[in-house]
């Protein structure tokens, strides 16, 4: 009996000991609690420091200018990194979602105007003069360069996509050039000599074309070898690139609202499972996931992404699917918060503004940077 009593007594003084020291974790310094978050690298690691205790989740992220670590990628496999040129330095600073900024001297993409980014990969143009239409891929990890023919020189292609690795022989170049009723469509593969160009005229009367003109508003995507294309209205336009891309070219029905098209500011598009979404920004900070349904023929509200993150930008979009449950139904920006420091990123379930490290919260994008010469691009 005395036994029992002696060993009851034990585990009351452990309990009691543990209660004593409950403050001690949450206690830390912030400094210290900052400087060990600094050091996290995966999304794991941010999710497992966040949810030891409120102090922890609110210490600010140190978030520190790196020289880009080339050849080792450990703390930057998981995620895109936001690239964009230091009008300053001259320099491209590559943004990542939950901790440091990188940098790096790429000399090659002097003068040059990205036009794509993917798998790892930018579609380039630019030369030494303003009107050159020098076009190739380059990969800034590697440093490889896969030269393309120049495009006429008086023309002005502004929307431009590709279907996979360049190094791949299936790899198809499109690029777009619209203007409302007219549009021209230049088309190549890696290792031909010329620029494939076909013109479409909306105007004419033909029942492939029901309607009269078509303002295309992001980059195309690449869908089962089929290219799609969002205009500023939420119409679809579908060709296939290989193929008579004016004959081949088709609608779906799909079309804004009045209200919604006099709010928007900035849409895109994004291939999901072999699914089309877009992604509408309004005036008023609401952003609108939508995506087409089994008629083609109205957009419909997707309320929740899954296991998927998206990350927008002017030369490229994307989805990815992400390890850490919390992170899912994001839709990461090019947009900076805290002096260009942090990615902002849009929460589908609270439709909240936020940034990762920071005690930030709104419904608008007021007083942001928005980064329009940027892309996403992850390391091979």
């Amino acid at each position: 009996m005395a036994e029992a009593l002696d060993e009851k007594e034990s585990m009351v003084k452990v309990f009691a000991d543990e209660e004593e020291n409950h403050g001690f974790w949450s206690d830390l310094p912030t400094e210290l609690l900052s400087s060990i978050r600094s050091c996290l690298v995966s999304e794991r690691d941010y999710y497992i420091f966040d949810i030891v205790c409120k102090s922890w989740k609110a210490s600010p992220n140190l978030r520190l200018q790196l020289q880009f670590p080339i050849g080792d990628y450990s703390r930057l496999h998981e995620s895109p990194l936001l690239m964009s040129i230091s009008k300053r330095s001259g320099r491209y600073n590559f943004f990542h979602p939950l901790h440091h900024t990188y940098y790096m001297d790429l000399p090659e993409l002097l003068n040059k105007k990205i036009l794509y980014s993917k798998d790892g990969w930018l579609l380039v143009m630019g030369g030494k003069f303003a009107k050159e239409k020098q076009v190739f891929f380059f990969n800034p990890f590697t440093r490889k360069k896969i030269d393309l023919p120049d495009l006429p020189p008086d023309t002005a292609f502004t929307k431009f996509s590709f279907s996979g690795l360049p190094t791949s022989k299936d790899c198809v170049v499109v690029g777009i050039m619209n203007l409302l009723s007219l549009m021209e469509i230049v088309v190549i593969k890696p290792g031909e000599d010329d620029w494939e160009i076909e013109d479409v005229d909306f105007r004419e009367s033909d029942e492939n074309y029901p309607v009269k003109k078509f303002c295309i508003s992001s980059n195309p995507i690449f869908v089962d070898d089929y290219c799609y294309c969002l205009d500023v209205d939420g119409k679809v336009a579908v060709f296939d690139p290989l193929d008579d891309c004016e004959n081949s070219l088709e609608f779906y029905g799909m079309r804004l609202s009045r209200r919604q098209r006099d709010s928007l500011i900035q849409s895109f598009m994004v291939e999901s499972d072999g699914e089309l979404i877009a992604i509408f920004l309004s005036s008023n900070g609401r952003i609108s996931v939508l995506k087409p349904d089994a008629s083609k023929k109205n957009w419909v509200n997707v309320e929740d992404l899954g296991d998927k993150v998206i990350y927008l930008s002017n030369g490229g979009s994307w989805v990815e699917k992400r390890r850490v449950s919390c992170n899912n139904n994001r839709i990461y920006l090019p947009m900076l918060y805290d002096n260009n420091k942090a990615v902002l990123f849009y929460d589908i379930k609270t439709q909240r503004y936020h940034c990762n490290g920071y005690d930030f919260s709104s419904t608008s994008f007021y007083h942001i940077k928005q980064i329009f010469h940027s892309v996403w691009i992850k390391p091979t």
